[in-house]
């Protein structure tokens, strides 16, 4: 059986990033200048027309069309043109269809984690940017596994009710957690997105401080709420409301943060 290390090996194999994209990642942090990257966008007329359909979708509620990048990033900033541009090329870094994964499902709880904690970041003073990227990919481990291991994820997926993560550490000897932080890792991503990966799935300890890692699990934990058609209020969910009061969110500030992150995931997955 392989070594663990030689199955980490085979991120190299994984579909390359796009250059727009590796450049956008680049500047998460907002040490380059974005101009440049709209510039190369410009350049890109699919990606374009892909952005702006969702600059005027209505989502965003514009008084009226947009017809430029410019103009769009005028009125909504370089740095959310950023992200959308981030999340639209993720989603087409698909590998080979596979029977047993649900793709645009994926992409959407993506995107909905990725909006939800930007909006979280927006009410608890961290980076809007860093954290719509760290809700992004906080599951991308999921789609490595079906890219590098096909077979073993269609026995994972078929396996009787058991909790995912034991199952996949049972037959991959990890789980996807573990090869999100890899992938992270593999690809030069900030050590705050590499470990908001790695966490994403675990529980803070009681008085946490605010973190890049407890916004991402707290949106996780709301969209799965609501893709689970669970009708109850959120104040009834003690892991929820234990997040948010280290957060210092109140329960309607986060249930419009979890509304928006559908709302974005709707507009993206449609128009994109």
């Amino acid at each position: 059986m392989p070594s663990l290390e030689n199955k980490f090996s085979r991120l190299a194999d994984f579909p390359p990033i796009p250059v727009l994209l590796m450049e956008a990642m680049q500047q998460i942090n907002g040490k380059q200048d974005l101009s440049i990257l709209v510039d190369k966008i410009s350049q890109d007329p699919s990606m374009t027309i892909r952005i702006l359909r969702i600059v005027n979708s209505p989502f965003y509620g514009m008084s009226r069309e947009i017809g430029s990048l410019r103009e769009a990033v005028v009125l909504l900033g370089l740095n959310r043109i950023r992200d959308m541009l981030i999340g639209i090329c993720f989603s087409k870094i698909l590998p080979a269809q596979h029977k047993d994964f649900n793709y645009h499902q994926f992409w959407h709880h993506s995107m909905s984690v990725a909006e939800c904690t930007r909006q979280l970041a927006i009410h608890t003073g961290t980076s809007p940017d860093l954290a719509f990227t760290a809700g992004l990919l906080h599951d991308i481990g999921r789609l490595v596994i079906v890219a590098l291991f096909p077979e073993e994820f269609s026995r994972i997926i078929n396996e009787p009710a058991s909790p995912l993560m034991e199952t996949e550490q049972r037959i991959l000897g990890f789980d996807n957690v573990e090869m999100g932080g890899k992938a992270a890792q593999h690809w030069n991503l900030p050590m705050a997105i590499q470990e908001a990966i790695e966490q994403h799935e675990t529980p803070p300890e009681s008085g946490a401080a605010k973190s890049l890692a407890l916004l991402v699990y707290t949106a996780n934990l709301l969209i799965v709420k609501t893709e689970q058609a669970d009708d109850s209020a959120l104040e009834e969910h003690e892991s929820i409301c234990a997040t948010l009061a280290m957060l210092n969110v109140s329960i309607d500030q986060a249930a419009h943060c979890t509304d928006s992150g559908r709302q974005f995931a709707d507009q993206v997955i449609t128009l994109s």
